[in-house]
């Protein structure tokens, strides 16, 4: 993720657009090419080295503010070592062996005296223990390689051109997309990571046309910066849309202005394999919800709710005999308003299929706390709802009488 300073936009008439690169600009590609040539050559050096070397290409390309946010999206990739076990302690009994040496030396003792005699004193090689003593500091860390899957020059471009596009969203105060007549599995994919980001939407569809609306960070007063990084990770899977718009309310520089994008934008998804990813919560419910009666489909489905809206539900159970399903949908520490929004819409269109998985954090701050405790389609958790409270849930809802 870019840093403010390192966001590159304009904003004409209240518009925000970000200052793409071209995906095919031969000297930025060659310019991604050396910062990644550079990362090879630096493995095992310390990270202070690292940076330093990479901030000097940076400084010497035409275009130093790209550069310099190429170089940030490199570092954020990096995987350095962990300082061993106890190198603290070993630094603080070596400072003072080092402190008894000096003490004992005469007057006229030279250095060389006493590296010689602190060689003597210490159960390692001196140069070895030089090595090792401020190896637990940051900048001494060791490059190991990339975190993940290393990049080639074209994905740091399309990657640079996709933070510039996230950035904005960092002070979103409500995001709608628009997807002109996608594919279902593509909505889908979508959908599921939607819910990986622990964000909740209100969808609406007209014909083959889906919009989502998601509430920004902006639009609430705690847990901003958390909830920004989420939203902003969302974007990143957008772009597998064929045909797409999204427009939000962002305050970059303390002025209201809208973001625009489309598929227009040169924007790529760089998560292709995980667009069937699951959260390892969701992962470790599955593995462990076994029941008799009930299966457990991960699949994520809008479901209908109050007069004309969708929500997205996080899980499907569903009766191994009648086939009828009941959906939970989770509501983190920061879904205040959508939560309210959805007991608002049960209470007008009841829906006895539809749980509600609620943050205690959350519950704990509503004023209407004893009411979501008592609510028959609540759900109280802390973190992620466990397979036993769940199967407990589901066994005191009354027997399927009939299908779905």
């Amino acid at each position: 993720m870019l840093t403010r300073e390192l966001l590159n936009f304009r904003v004409r008439q209240g518009v925000l657009r970000p200052a793409f690169v071209k995906r095919d600009d031969a000297e930025l590609l060659g310019f991604a090419q050396d910062l990644l040539t550079e990362v090879d050559a630096s493995k095992g050096n310390q990270r202070d080295d690292v940076e330093e070397s990479l901030g000097l290409k940076a400084g010497a390309f035409t275009k130093p503010k790209v550069a310099r946010g190429l170089v940030k999206l490199v570092q954020d990739r990096l995987l350095f070592d962990e300082p061993a076990p106890g190198v603290t302690e070993s630094r603080w009994e070596r400072l003072k062996s080092a402190g008894q040496v000096l003490r004992a030396l005469p007057p006229d003792a030279t250095v060389e005296d006493f590296e010689a005699r602190l060689s003597q004193s210490l159960p390692v090689p001196l140069a070895e223990a030089r090595e090792a003593l401020y190896s637990d500091l940051p900048g001494h860390r060791r490059l190991v390689g990339w975190d993940g899957e290393a990049l080639d020059a074209q994905e740091l471009v399309d990657r640079y051109n996709l933070a510039l596009a996230q950035g904005p969203l960092l002070s979103a105060r409500r995001l709608r997309l628009r997807a002109q007549a996608p594919d279902l599995l593509r909505v889908r994919k979508v959908l599921r990571w939607l819910k990986f980001c622990r964000l909740v939407a209100e969808v609406y569809r007209d014909d083959d046309n889906w919009a989502l609306d998601v509430e920004g960070p902006g639009a609430m007063l705690a847990l901003q910066k958390k909830y920004g990084l989420q939203l902003a990770t969302f974007l990143s899977v957008v772009p597998i849309l064929e045909r797409w718009e999204l427009t939000a309310t962002v305050e970059p520089s303390r002025r209201q202005a809208t973001l625009m994008l489309s598929h227009k934008d040169p924007l790529r998804s760089p998560l292709p394999a995980a667009l069937g990813h699951i959260p390892p919560e969701v992962a470790t419910l599955a593995e462990g919800f076994e029941d008799e009666a009930w299966e457990l489909d991960l699949t994520p489905l809008p479901r209908h709710v109050g007069a004309s809206g969708l929500c997205v539900p996080d899980l499907t159970f569903r009766h191994r005999a009648s086939r009828r399903e009941v959906a939970l949908e989770l509501f983190h520490a920061w879904h205040a308003a959508p939560l309210a929004r959805r007991l608002t819409e049960l209470r007008s269109r009841p829906d006895a299929g539809l749980l509600l998985g609620v943050d205690r954090a959350l519950a704990k701050e509503a004023p209407e706390r004893a009411q979501l405790e008592a609510h028959p389609q609540v759900v109280l958790f802390n973190g992620f709802p466990s397979a036993r409270k769940l199967r407990e849930r589901l066994a005191r809802l009354e027997a399927p009488e009939s299908g779905p």
